[in-house]
């Protein structure tokens, strides 16, 4: 309740699923209106781990690629995320990430000539944690993280800067955004007491 459809007007959406490692990765598919996404490799140490085993669920064929930080301090992904041209309120963005462990940090930063003024913190999507069962690299198990936030107002684009420890395996990102004139999933009482905040 309270989410948009793919598609409506103002939105994007991709889905990173890590099949080579590139300096700069372009989505594997998805919904690109205003411009092509990418995803790029600032810090830490990366390699392109191919067909680890993971549960029929995850992949049909049982086995999945990732990227694999390989770094002692982690390492960082950015993805920029380009947005509707026209300016609105605000634009929300919801993260799916399946890894072997939860981000140290997600955070957003506006970019244009008139970045955003405000970037939440975590916005409660209202969508379960879910753990694979394994097996996963390492031992370990897979996971799908469900984050999200918004920022106030919209920006020209967005930097998506996710942080994680040593030795994570990524299997995939999916990032949905609309711009919209409200926070969505949001009371508009509530709205308003969010907007005095900020102003």
């Amino acid at each position: 309740e309270g989410w948009w459809t793919r598609g409506d007007p103002g939105s994007t959406w991709a889905h990173w699923d890590f099949q080579t490692l590139d300096p700069v990765s372009f989505p594997f598919e998805g919904l690109f209106p205003f411009s092509l996404p990418v995803a790029d490799f600032p810090t830490g140490t990366w390699e392109w781990f191919e067909e680890w085993e993971c549960p029929i669920e995850m992949d049909p064929d049982g086995f999945v690629d990732g990227w694999h930080c390989t770094s002692p301090e982690g390492g960082t992904i950015v993805l920029h995320i380009p947005n509707f041209p026209d300016p609105n309120q605000v634009k929300m963005i919801f993260i799916q990430i399946t890894s072997t462990k939860f981000p140290s940090d997600v955070s957003v930063v506006g970019m244009g000539p008139e970045p955003s003024g405000y970037a939440s913190d975590t916005w409660p999507t209202g969508l379960p944690h879910i753990q694979w069962p394994g097996p996963a690299p390492f031992g370990g198990a897979w996971y799908t993280y469900n984050l999200g936030r918004y920022i106030m107002p919209n920006p020209e684009a967005e930097d998506i800067l996710i942080t994680v420890p040593y030795c994570t395996v990524i299997d995939q990102i999916v990032v949905d955004t609309i711009c919209t004139d409200t926070v969505i999933g949001v009371e508009p009482s509530s709205w308003s007491e969010v907007k005095a905040l900020f102003q």
